[in-house]
């Protein structure tokens, strides 16, 4: 899943998520990944339209897709 994420964000692919928030409730994301540290994923939310911070020990699964974005 990491190597996925790295990917993506040396090439500018928008990715879909799913992880759990803090609630413990399931969520969907489409995600422009802009860089990553040990702990956390950040990136632009197509859904809160506005960059957020991901717990990357939340993520449940990534995909990556093919559109590429421009940060």
């Amino acid at each position: 899943m990491l190597h996925d994420l790295r990917i993506a964000i040396r090439d500018k692919l928008t990715i879909k998520l799913v992880y759990k928030d803090p609630q413990g409730e399931i969520r969907y994301r489409r995600v422009d990944p802009y860089k990553m540290t040990d702990k956390k994923l950040y990136g632009y939310c197509h859904l809160l339209k506005q960059e957020t911070i991901f717990n990357l020990e939340n993520v449940l699964s990534l995909q990556v897709t093919d559109v590429k974005y421009d940060q």
